[in-house]
């Protein structure tokens, strides 16, 4: 993954972001919590006016800057990721603990792996290391996946807090689901809890889980809606 050309502090310089960590008591705390809460809805309000149509639109968060916004993660995940080091023994890949301690096996095979590493590798190079180095795939893909998974539910935060505040300036209220709605929700044919409970119970059934009956699951549910009525 390349580098963002933008200062990864840029927009925290300019809303002024300071976060304290260390926690004398919990009104110093609450303080804290507060103080980040504005922070946050600073820097929220920033991006929305950065990313058009970002709280007002679900597609909003386009290709191009989604691959910005994954630049950005990427610093921080390597903050709270720092750089592996491994060297090859006898056709394995062993970690070292530090730097040093890699490059004093001078003769051995090394690499290193972060985050910007971990997605240097095209797609279709990354697919064929699967079958021409395994143990080095299977380490990639381990910082690949949790780090996909980690940009994920960032942009998943940016997208519910950025709709929090466009409804909270357009006067918006969040609807309440009623009963008659989780009714309709728990009845559905396809996704409701009913179906689901179902369907999972068919997917074990299929994975030879011992514990899955479907018989015995069907008439649970239609225990279930007799109950109801």
């Amino acid at each position: 993954m390349s580098k963002s050309t933008h200062a990864p502090n840029a927009i925290a310089s300019a809303i002024g972001v300071t976060v304290n960590t260390s926690v004398t008591s919990v009104f110093d705390g609450a303080y804290q919590q507060a103080k980040l809460h504005g922070t946050s809805r600073s820097l929220v309000s920033a991006m929305m006016a950065l990313i058009p149509g970002l709280g007002a639109s679900d597609d909003a968060l386009t290709d191009d800057i989604k691959t910005e916004l994954k630049k950005g993660y990427a610093v921080r995940w390597a903050e709270e990721n720092p750089t592996r080091y491994f060297i090859a023994v006898d056709g394995n890949w062993v970690e070292c603990k530090t730097e040093e301690e890699m490059m004093g096996h001078k003769k051995a095979q090394k690499f290193l792996l972060d985050v910007h590493t971990a997605f240097a590798l095209h797609q279709q190079a990354f697919g064929a290391l699967k079958n021409e180095e395994p143990q080095k795939h299977a380490i990639i893909k381990d910082v690949r996946d949790r780090f996909n998974k980690y940009a994920s539910n960032r942009m998943g935060d940016l997208k519910r807090d950025a709709k929090r505040l466009y409804n909270e300036r357009n006067g918006i209220q969040r609807e309440r689901t009623g009963s008659a709605l989780f009714m309709a929700w728990l009845m559905a044919p396809e996704k409701g809890g009913l179906a689901v409970i179902r369907q999972r119970c068919v997917n074990a059934v299929a994975k030879k889980d011992e514990t899955a009956d479907t018989a015995k699951i069907d008439k649970a549910i239609a225990a279930f809606k007799a109950a109801l009525k």
